[in-house]
């Protein structure tokens, strides 16, 4: 209880310190520009609208707990404090990802921290029941709303990239913050900071135009990774910049600004670095700073972004080296910190290496701007940093799979000149995951993405269990009949087990891409691959300075994630794969079924991010599951039944043709693959956007039914579930936990992690225990209001 009073207290003064930094708002932001939001659209009436109501989150949203505690406490005190620097590290640079996501992002995650760091949670719901009138469903939708806000780390699901927001009134939410802000000048403290956030982002919370609804190119959605002036055409000219001076996007941005006496357009391609760029500054033997003319509009390279909590990343990264036990952990780490301080993406890529060649550690960690789902060009990384433990029963499995990829690999349906020159066999490890800083922790990941490190230095795959083990069990089956959803659900972990580990080793481990060099040689002998079954001969590949990123921009996420999907699918089939698993021949049949049947409704129920309007989808997986449905449909394999559901509303049934799976389907399945491989290993944008748009772009004749079905799958969607995640604490004032190293006695901080319940409460409370310091409010609101006009809608 002493504990508790303590911790309370400190919150109390963290927010008063807070307060005094933030009422800087106000005069250096600025009042907002009214007329850029009608003012129906920031009018949000006590009943609600329609439109919040559509883009509310759910009350009934599912909310899972992350448990590591057991992986945790079995560690060695080296080893935790490894897990300890790492995690913070990983939760502040997850920071980022606020800043990728949205302008207002960064200030609402202030005004979350500041209005529940004011009052213990249940003193703040009696101010919001007895002052504001709040409803118990009200204040149920307030809670869940911030749990989704910062388990997405943004204002937007990253799962869809869709647009959320409270299922409250403004109008009672305004009351609770004024109310809180009332009590804090009657205790005699400042409240400015709240209602100042409050001011500047009330309208941008609800703001729910058509530009607001999703993360796109404008005119059709925002995005953070461009400034709100750029469009695709934009994004066109500045990829054809970068790829004339082989220079790569992971982890910068873009703002568009006019010279004022030419009107010339001016692009600031920026970095993400500890350092600002100087004088002479060269980064990747590029110069920053300079202007460069290309095709009428001018250039310049500069870093910076996000220097406020790279630095902190930093101090991290430099902490965690005193805990590390390998000569390679080092050399990484050193990497890490030199890509962090000065903007090199090619630092990232030795600290890659390095990581790679790391096999069998107890712990593992990456950490880094990785994936580009959420760039509308595919190219840009959002941050992500990790750390979890080794689990070695289970990693055995996957190595076994590992072992014996070599043999399965000729079974996928392209030719041998198709497949890497030489698999390199990559760590694949079960792991128990302790942080994952970043807006959508997944449930498997195949790193790094750097398609030169992939195919020549080789990879690792990574399966978070305890995270698939979270999530799992709150996803709901839907659309199948009672038999196959018992059978599919006595099963599942099974099933979701074999397609994990086939999707990321043998589906983004497999398959090559043609290389022509800059000094005029080729990784491919042209002669010897003749013409591949329907999709002819090859007349493509990829030219120097040319990447997979900057030749298949955003369509390239979905289409390698499909192609990983089908892998799975297809090598489903058989047998001597399946038995990796323990699945026995007489078994291996039913198995496939189930598994097919899991892509199915997946695919179903991916129909959510379609989006009708603009033809286009929110969902990399989700899209390429669409069409594998497409393909046991077109195979007579699937059928997709219209019905009337029990509670009287449309709904629809799917049905598998179990017999013909193992002929009719792996042959439509494997033609399909051929055809996704093909396309990815000529580099043929082109090619590869006519074949995958006749599965997934439904504004064609003949797909009304399948618009029929997205409004069924909409009405009917359940809500993915949040996971609340464990925090690192330091539990000494001194160094007192000892270990042997090397025959001397070494001694650490101790660490303990603090869990927390699996609730919104529990979310809330995880966030305002991982983020206490003042000085980084500070740095937060310096880092929003830098930019906040260029990206502002």
């Amino acid at each position: 209880m002493l504990e508790l009073h303590v911790r309370k207290t400190m919150m109390l003064h963290v927010f008063i310190v807070a307060a005094s930094l933030l009422d800087i708002l106000t005069t250096v932001l600025g009042a907002p520009e009214k007329s850029k939001i009608s003012a129906k659209d920031a009018s949000i009436p006590d009943d609600l609208s329609a439109e919040v109501n559509k883009f509310g989150v759910p009350r009934d949203t599912p909310i899972a707990f992350l448990d590591g505690i057991q992986a945790f406490n079995n560690l060695q005190p080296i080893e935790k404090c490894r897990v300890h620097h790492i995690s913070r590290a990983s939760w502040t640079g997850a920071l980022i990802d606020l800043y990728q996501t949205s302008a207002e992002s960064p200030l609402i995650f202030l005004l979350l921290q500041n209005l529940f760091r004011s009052q213990e949670i249940s003193a703040l719901k009696r101010t919001a029941t007895e002052s504001c009138k709040f409803q118990q469903e009200d204040w149920d939708s307030l809670l869940v709303y911030v749990a989704a806000f910062y388990d997405n780390l943004g204002n937007y699901f990253t799962y869809g990239m869709k647009k959320f927001v409270p299922r409250v009134s403004s109008s009672k939410l305004e009351c609770l913050i004024n109310s809180t802000a009332a009590l804090a000048k009657q205790a005699g403290e400042s409240a400015s900071s709240l209602q100042s956030l409050w001011n500047k982002t009330k309208e941008l919370i609800y703001q729910l135009g058509s530009r607001h609804q999703s993360l796109a190119f404008g005119p059709g959605g925002i995005t953070t990774y461009f400034s709100s002036n750029c469009n695709a055409s934009d994004a066109t000219l500045v990829k054809d910049f970068m790829v004339s001076k082989n220079v790569e996007a992971w982890n910068s941005r873009v703002i568009k600004t006019f010279d004022t006496q030419t009107g010339q357009p001016k692009y600031e391609i920026r970095f993400a670095s500890a350092l600002a760029t100087g004088k002479a500054v060269v980064v990747d033997e590029l110069k920053l700073g300079v202007a460069i003319e290309y095709k009428g509009a001018s250039f310049t390279f500069t870093r910076g972004d996000f220097k406020q909590l790279l630095v902190r990343v930093n101090q991290q990264l430099t902490q965690a080296k005193g805990c590390l036990a390998s000569s390679l952990e080092k050399q990484m780490t050193d990497e890490l910190i030199r890509s962090f301080r000065t903007g090199s993406v090619e630092a990232h890529k030795n600290a890659s290496r390095f990581w790679v060649k790391n096999k069998n550690p107890v712990i593992e960690s990456y950490i880094g701007f990785i994936e580009t789902y959420q760039d509308p060009d595919g190219m840009r990384g959002s941050f992500e940093g990790w750390v979890a433990v080794v689990d070695k029963a289970k990693t055995a499995i996957l190595t076994s799979l590992v072992n014996n990829a070599e043999k399965f690999l000729p079974l996928l349906p392209w030719p041998r000149e198709f497949e890497k020159d030489k698999f390199l066999k990559p760590d694949f490890t079960d792991l128990t995951v302790i942080t994952f800083g970043n807006g959508g922790p997944p449930a498997a990941i195949n790193i790094p993405n750097y398609s030169e490190i992939r195919q020549n230095d080789g990879f690792k795959n990574v399966n978070l269990g305890n995270m698939i083990a979270a999530t799992l069990s709150a996803k709901p089956l839907q659309y199948l009949s009672e038999s196959d959803a018992k059978l599919l659900q006595s099963h599942r972990k099974l099933v979701f087990d074999t397609i994990v580990g086939l999707h990321e080793l043998l589906g983004h481990g497999s398959g090559k891409m043609f290389h022509e060099f800059a000094n005029g040689s080729f990784d491919f002998d042209i002669s010897k691959l003749g013409s591949v079954g329907k999709f002819g001969p090859v007349k493509n590949w990829y030219k120097p300075g040319e990447t997979f990123e900057t030749k298949f921009g955003r369509l390239g996420s979905t289409l390698e994630e499909c192609r990983a999907e089908t892998v799975a699918c297809y090598l489903g089939l058989f047998p001597q794969v399946l038995s990796i698993w323990g699945i026995n021949r007489t078994a291996a049949e039913q198995h496939s079924y189930m598994l097919w049947l899991e892509y199915a409704i997946e695919g179903l129920e991916g129909l959510i991010q379609y989006t009708p309007e603009t033809d286009s989808w929110g969902e990399a997986h989700d899209q390429g599951r669409f069409a594998m449905l497409r393909v046991m449909i077109e195979s007579g394999v699937a059928s997709v039944k219209s019905l009337t559901g029990a509670d009287g509303k449309p709904d629809l049934l799917v049905s598998l043709d179990r017999k013909r799976i193992p002929t009719d389907g792996k042959k439509a399945m494997g033609e399909f693959l051929l055809g996704l491989n093909f396309y990815r290993s000529t580099g043929d944008v082109e090619g590869a956007k006519i074949f995958y748009d006749s599965y997934t772009s439904l504004k064609q004749p003949g797909n009304e039914e399948h618009i029929k079905w997205h409004k069924i799958v909409v009405e009917r969607k359940k809500p993915r579930p949040l996971v609340v995640q464990p925090n690192t604490v330091i539990a000494s004032d001194s160094p007192s936990a000892c270990q042997t190293i090397k025959g001397a006695q070494q001694c650490f901080f101790e660490v303990h992690l603090k869990n927390y319940d699996g609730t919104a409460e529990g979310m809330i409370q995880s966030y305002l225990d991982r983020y206490t310091d003042t000085s980084l409010e500070k740095d937060l609101l310096d880092l929003a209001n830098t930019d906040f006009k260029s990206f502002w809608i």
